[in-house]
C-alpha cells in the first residue's frame, strides 16, 4: 500500500481512525511515522461482514416526574406501535381535566413511568439479593414490559368507561387488565415481533392481572419468583409501582401536595420467603402512601363537579351506543384499539361522520339526545350537585346500610309546586378507603429489622403510633339533579334532607352547608340592567342600517 508521501507499507491516519471506531475491523498496531501513517507489524486481515446487527439500547425519555430514564429495546418495539400510541389519546384522569386544567397528562407517560419504576425496583432487589434469588436480566426485562403494558386495555375516559358506561350496560365480566394482555398479543401479532419469547409474554400478562385474580396459570414460567408479581400490580397489599407513579404524577399535574416518599419504600425493601418486605422504619411512610391515595380520591378523583361531568358523559355514551356499537367493540382488541377520548367529538360532529355508519332513524334521535348532553357540557350547564352526607361507619360494618333509590328520595319530598321525576335524580355512593375496603393494608405487609435480617414480622398500628385512625374506609352518599332549574335543584335538596331524617333520625347531617341555588343563566341580560354604554352598542348593532 502506498500513502500520499510515497512510502510503502504505511496506513493512512484516516483509515486508522475508521478502523478504530468500526468494531468489526481488526486493530492495526505499529511504530508511528510522521509521514502520515502507522507501519503495521502484520498486514491487516481481510474484513468480514458482520454476522449480527449492532446492539440496540432502547430509548431515552425525559420525564417531569422521574427525570431522564431509558427503557430497553423490547419496550421500544411495543412503544412504536399504533396500539400503544393510542394511549396518548387517553387522559390519565379521564374527565377530571374539565375541573383541574393541569390534569392533561395521558396514559402514555404514566405507562412509561411505571415501566421505569418496575425496572428500578427489580434492579434494586437484584443488587442486594441477586445471587440469593437467582435474579436474571430476563426477569428485569419481563417486569419492565409488564409495567409498560399494564394499561393498554383502558377504554375512553379511563375508568369512566368500565365502571360507568359498561356497568350501566350490565356488562360485568370485562376488565381492562385482561384487555391489556389481549392488546399485547395483538401488538405482537400485527408487528410480527419475534424478539419477545412466548413464555415471557405469558409472564408479562400474569404480572398485569396479578392483583385481580391472583397470579394465574400464566405465571408458571416464574412460579418460583412470585415476588416479581408484586412489583407492578400487588394483590397482597397494594404496594406497587403503578400506585407510586400515578400518585406522584396526578398530584403534580393537579397541584396537590403529598408527603410520602416512594423512593425510600423501594430503597428499604428486600425479599423474604418469596415476598417483598420492608424495613420497620418505613411503616409510617407506607401509611402516608395509602393516606395520600385517600386524599387524592377525596380532592381529585371523586370531585363533585368531575363526577357530575362523568355522569353526563356516561348518559351520552348510553344514548349513542345503539348507533356507534361501542359496547360491541370491547371484545376484539383490533376493534377496541379504535376507541379513545375522541368519541365525544364523533358524537358531537355526527353530521360530518354519519355517512360512515348505517344508522336507523330511531338511533338518529338517540344521537341527537347525546349531542344535547354534550352541548350542555360545552356550555357548563352540568348536572347539579345537591348535597352529600357521610354514612355512619357502624351502619356499614353491621350490614345495615342500603343506599336509597332515586324513587326513595322523590317519595320523601313534602313540598308542592315542583314535579320531580326519579329519572331526573342520580343517587351516587362513594367509597374512599386505603385500597382494601375497610381493612388496613399494612396488616398484610411484612417488615424486617435490618437489610441483613432473614426473618419477617407483622407490625400493628398500636405498636407504631396511637394517632393513626382505626377506620380505613368512609362511605358518602351524594345526590345530583339532571334538571338544572333552580326550583328543581332546591326541591331535590329538600327531598334528600327529608330522607336523611327519616332514615337516620337526625344523627346524620349533610356535608355541604345549604345555600340557595344559583339563578338560571341567560344569554342576554335585561336591558334595564345594562350599562348605558352597552345599551348604545346594542342599539347600534340592532340598527337596520348596519
Amino acid at each position: 500500500m502506498v500513502d500520499r508521501c510515497g512510502e510503502e507499507g504505511l496506513v493512512p491516519l484516516s483509515q486508522i481512525a475508521n478502523d478504530y471506531f468500526d468494531a468489526t475491523a481488526p486493530r492495526v498496531t505499529g511504530p508511528t511515522s510522521f509521514a502520515g501513517g502507522l507501519r503495521p507489524l502484520q498486514p491487516p486481515a481481510a474484513r468480514t461482514p458482520p454476522t449480527a446487527p449492532p446492539p440496540r439500547h432502547g430509548k431515552l425519555f425525559n420525564d417531569p416526574v422521574h427525570s431522564a430514564f431509558r427503557l430497553g429495546p423490547a419496550c421500544t418495539d411495543i412503544i412504536d406501535s399504533r396500539q400503544f400510541q393510542r394511549l396518548r389519546r387517553l387522559k390519565q384522569l379521564g374527565l377530571t381535566y374539565h375541573v383541574y386544567p393541569g390534569a392533561c397528562h395521558n396514559r402514555f407517560e404514566h405507562s412509561l413511568g411505571v415501566a421505569h419504576l418496575a425496572y428500578r425496583f427489580a434492579r434494586h432487589i437484584q443488587t442486594i439479593q441477586g445471587d440469593e434469588l437467582d435474579v436474571e436480566q430476563r426477569d428485569l426485562r419481563i417486569v419492565e414490559l409488564a409495567g409498560l403494558c399494564h394499561d393498554l386495555g383502558h377504554g375512553p375516559f379511563s375508568h369512566v368507561f368500565d365502571r360507568g358506561f359498561l356497568a350501566a350496560k350490565g356488562i360485568t365480566d370485562w376488565d381492562h387488565e385482561a384487555m391489556s394482555g389481549a392488546m399485547l398479543d395483538h401488538i405482537i401479532d400485527t408487528k410480527h415481533l419475534d424478539t419477545i419469547p412466548a413464555e415471557d409474554v405469558r409472564s408479562v400478562q400474569s404480572m398485569i392481572t396479578a392483583a385481580h385474580g391472583g397470579v394465574g396459570a400464566g405465571a408458571a414460567p416464574h412460579r418460583e419468583k412470585l415476588w416479581l408479581h408484586e412489583i407492578v400490580a400487588n394483590g397482597r397489599n397494594g404496594i406497587d409501582v403503578d400506585k407510586f407513579d400515578y400518585l406522584a404524577r396526578d398530584s403534580l399535574y393537579c397541584g396537590v401536595k403529598l408527603s410520602y416518599d416512594f423512593n425510600r419504600v423501594m430503597q428499604f425493601s428486600k425479599v423474604i420467603d418469596d415476598e417483598i418486605c420492608y424495613r420497620y422504619s418505613e411503616y409510617m411512610n407506607l401509611h402516608e402512601l395509602f393516606h395520600s391515595r385517600a386524599i387524592m380520591h377525596r380532592q381529585v378523583y371523586t370531585h363533585k363537579k368531575a363526577k357530575a361531568i362523568e355522569l353526563m358523559v356516561v348518559d351520552a355514551l348510553l344514548e349513542s351506543d345503539a348507533a356507534l356499537k361501542l359496547s360491541d367493540r370491547i371484545w376484539d382488541p383490533a376493534e377496541f384499539s379504535l376507541m379513545d377520548d375522541s368519541i365525544l367529538d364523533w358524537v358531537e360532529n355526527y353530521r360530518l361522520f354519519g355517512n360512515l355508519f348505517t344508522v336507523e332513524d330511531e338511533n338518529i334521535c338517540a344521537i341527537e339526545r347525546a349531542q344535547a348532553l354534550i352541548d350542555r357540557l360545552r356550555r357548563r350547564d352540568l348536572y347539579k350537585f345537591c348535597n352529600e352526607a357521610l354514612i355512619p361507619a357502624e351502619d356499614v360494618e353491621r350490614g345495615q346500610w342500603v343506599p336509597p333509590t332515586a324513587a326513595d328520595v322523590v317519595n320523601s319530598y313534602r313540598g308542592s309546586g315542583v314535579r320531580m321525576r326519579p329519572e331526573d335524580i342520580v343517587v351516587q355512593e362513594n367509597r374512599i378507603n386505603f385500597s382494601m375496603r375497610n381493612l388496613n393494608p399494612l396488616d398484610s405487609v411484612h417488615f424486617f429489622d435490618s437489610l441483613e435480617s432473614t426473618q419477617k414480622r407483622v407490625l400493628r398500628t398500636n405498636q407504631i403510633s396511637s394517632m393513626v385512625a382505626p377506620v380505613f374506609q368512609e362511605n358518602t352518599l351524594r345526590v345530583y339533579s339532571k334538571n338544572s332549574a333552580p326550583e328543581v335543584v332546591q326541591a331535590v335538596q329538600d327531598a334528600y334532607d327529608a330522607w336523611l331524617v327519616k332514615r337516620f333520625g337526625g344523627k346524620v347531617q349533610t356535608l355541604t352547608p345549604s345555600k340557595a341555588p344559583r339563578p338560571a343563566r341567560c344569554d342576554t341580560a335585561p336591558s334595564e340592567d345594562l350599562h348605558p354604554a352597552v345599551k348604545r352598542l346594542r342599539a347600534d348593532f340592532e340598527s337596520p342600517t348596519l
